[in-house]
């Protein structure tokens, strides 16, 4: 078997009998539990994440994102430009930075796709990616755009989950981690109280997405009554394999 850390190049699907051909630099064979610790992904070179483009700095949403607007306002929207490639989300992290007018709760509705082209029309920030090897071995395939997007519905289009992570406005530096297929199902603050005016840090179980090539994902972010705009820190790590 040859030695080969970085991800090989990618096969179909066939029915040829063929053998394992990667192992490390020391001859173990490469058996990589997937859903693992992301070192794995990272160390072979699939790894990706990006954020702000300046640090500290919020990126402000929709000005009036509400629950009718379904689809066509994310906050968050990847694209899998790749060709042979599957993205896998692994996380998303906000931090709030300033808290628009008129919402009553804090909303998180995710969708998924398979349109075969960006159903983004325009708005929002794209992002820088970057590989986490430090030696910079891949490109990514998707393109982030964070903010005020606008977008289509596709008709391949599914809601794949919604979860209110507050029951009232958010406040001003609290922070959300949305972990894509995590283990377990639960509240997420953990029994911190949601209806309250103090800063909480919320752990939110979203089911496993995979975006397939010519796929998009988004994350809607509306509010009950909400007439202005939230702004937002934000962190984005995916794999892609």
């Amino acid at each position: 078997m040859a030695i080969k850390r970085n991800l090989p190049t990618r096969e179909a699907d066939g029915s040829t009998v063929v053998l394992p051909s990667r192992t490390g630099s020391t001859l173990e064979a490469y058996v990589i539990p997937l859903g693992a610790k992301q070192q794995f992904f990272a160390d072979e070179g699939s790894y990706f994440t990006t954020y702000n483009v300046t640090d500290g700095t919020g990126i402000a949403g929709h000005a009036a994102p509400v629950q009718s607007d379904l689809s066509t306002k994310p906050l968050l929207h990847i694209y899998n430009g790749s060709t042979t490639k599957s993205i896998a989300i692994d996380f998303v992290r906000l931090r709030m930075t300033a808290i628009g007018a008129g919402a009553s709760t804090t909303d998180f509705t995710a969708w998924i796709d398979q349109a075969g082209a960006t159903v983004k029309t325009s708005g929002g920030t794209v992002a820088t990616s970057v590989n986490c090897r430090s030696d910079n071995p891949n490109t990514t395939g998707a393109i982030v755009s964070f903010g005020a997007v606008v977008a289509t519905a596709a008709a391949s289009e599914r809601r794949i989950d919604h979860q209110r992570v507050r029951s009232v406005v958010a406040v001003v530096e609290d922070q959300y981690v949305f972990s894509f297929g995590a283990s377990g199902y639960g509240p997420a603050t953990g029994g911190i109280t949601m209806a309250g005016t103090g800063v909480i840090a919320a752990f939110v179980h979203m089911p496993p997405v995979v975006v397939l090539p010519g796929g998009n994902f988004k994350l809607v972010q509306w509010g009950a009554s909400q007439s202005g705009a939230h702004s937002f820190e934000y962190t984005v790590g995916w794999c892609e394999r």
